[in-house]
């Protein structure tokens, strides 16, 4: 430290490499969201392309089984119903075990839920 420095001129520099500082931090943290943003961007993209080729795929596999109860004897009208009523059983299955998961009730029947009630508890906190 040179003595011709004053105690305003270090003072000064300090303020400047705290504010450089902070900026260059704003800038990485914008760098980081944006990667991160196209990153997600990019397997919303992709996870819809993948939904919609399994959709096409269950349709594809659903009319081969119509067909193949045509080849049993079932004529088209019946093999198709038949089909129809396996595919509304197996999404109804589906979709009430997902919407059973959903419920927003087990969330608080949680450990983590617990275990803060605990914590609150010994620290002297009301749990509401």
């Amino acid at each position: 430290m040179s003595p011709d420095r004053g105690i305003g001129v270090i003072f000064s520099d300090l303020l400047g490499e705290v504010s450089g500082l902070v900026r260059n931090e704003i800038r990485l943290a914008k760098a980081e969201f944006t990667q991160t943003v196209r990153r997600m961007l990019l397997g919303l993209v992709l996870a819809v392309v993948g939904i919609f080729v399994l959709i096409l795929a269950v349709v594809f596999l659903l009319e081969a089984a119509a067909g193949g109860l045509m080849l049993l004897g079932l004529n088209f009208a019946l093999s198709t119903l038949l089909v129809g009523i396996g595919a509304l059983l197996a999404g109804g299955l589906l979709m009430w075990l997902g919407i059973g998961r959903l419920k927003i009730g087990r969330l608080s029947k949680s450990r983590t839920a617990e275990q803060l009630k605990k914590d609150a508890a010994v620290v002297g906190v009301r749990a509401a």
